[in-house]
């Protein structure tokens, strides 16, 4: 299955560091990562899938209430006649 970077963006938000169901965070983590992926992150980084999950699901566990929110800016196109 191929995503676009934005998507995978919006996604890892929301259905991974976001997702408070285990299973569903690991669901969406399978969908969109490769078993060896690699994760930066600020404080290390993380190979393969189950590491990703389990630091996903540390950092929710000190964060439970944390949501994200995308904000899209929407561009103005002026006309002058």
């Amino acid at each position: 299955m191929s995503f676009s970077i934005s998507t995978l963006l919006v996604r890892n938000l929301h259905d991974v560091c976001g997702e408070n169901d285990p299973a569903r965070r690991r669901v969406a983590i399978n969908e969109m990562f490769t078993e060896e992926c690699v994760v930066y992150e600020p404080k290390g980084v993380t190979r393969a899938r189950d590491e990703f999950n389990r630091s996903a699901a540390a950092i929710k566990a000190g964060h439970p209430y944390f949501r994200c929110r995308v904000s899209l800016l929407r561009q103005a196109t002026l006309s002058y006649r």
